[in-house]
């Protein structure tokens, strides 16, 4: 069912801890709240991160599962909201890399950018609930089923169609770079003082052959979309704050 007041995908009660689902993907946020509900939490969906603030002021759940390119609010952002509201301190942040692919570009990230721990797509059907479960102190039900051993595992392709023209180009690429951020971000905030590219240098590159997996290089023929996503990416880090 949807949300009156904002839209959002609201799942069926089932008495569980309150789990807000911060994701522009229709197809991947159902799947998400559908592991989360049959292993015992409460889902409920925003597509942006307008929603995402919004839902998190009226129903401060327990629990906050954030896709990384979140669109109108960066996903940091809505980390440091969270962390700066006295009424939302208890509430856990678990971010979810956003793009598929379990060779590109990973290493554990160090600090999350202040959220309590992250799950790669691939991982969401058998680390989430156990994730959520640990932050939380809530054991996952006994009777609850196998989870499902499919998520799904192209988004930017949807994404890409989405949006027309170079937008859709776009999209995709700013959602490799947040991923990309979420494991380097000692090198993009030292990027910010130091304007030096080489250490990001491999992932950037990992980055563009990404792109040219989900995205025909023609619609972007003679640009650089990766390296306007970074610069994008930057220009709302350095503004936090602000």
């Amino acid at each position: 069912m949807r949300c009156p007041a904002c839209e959002a995908l609201v799942f069926c009660s089932n008495g569980g801890p309150r789990v807000l689902l911060g994701h522009e993907s229709d197809e991947l946020a159902v799947q998400l709240g559908t592991v989360l509900y049959q292993a015992g939490f409460q889902p409920l969906r925003a597509a942006n991160g307008s929603q995402v603030l919004q839902l998190l002021a009226a129903h401060r759940p327990r629990a906050v599962v954030l896709d990384v390119a979140i669109p109108e609010v960066m996903s940091f952002q809505i980390v440091e909201y969270v962390r700066g509201h006295a009424e939302l301190g208890q509430t856990k942040i678990v971010l979810v890399a956003s793009v598929f692919n379990a060779a590109a570009y990973k290493r554990r990230p160090h600090t999350l950018y202040g959220a309590d721990d992250y799950v790669e797509q691939h991982h969401i059907p058998d680390m989430l609930p156990k994730k959520l479960s640990r932050l939380l102190g809530t054991p996952l039900p006994s009777s609850a089923g196998p989870p499902p051993t499919t998520i799904a595992n192209a988004p930017e392709t949807a994404m890409a169609s989405a949006h027309a023209g170079y937008d859709g180009v776009l999209a995709v690429a700013r959602a490799i770079i947040a991923d990309i951020a979420l494991y380097n971000e000692t090198e993009f905030l030292a990027y910010v003082t130091t304007r030096n590219l080489e250490p990001l240098h491999a992932a950037l590159t990992e980055g563009r052959r990404l792109l040219a997996e989900q995205v025909a290089p023609e619609r972007y023929a003679g640009r650089d979309p990766v390296l306007e996503a970074f610069h994008h990416f930057l220009k709302e880090l350095e503004s936090r704050g602000s």
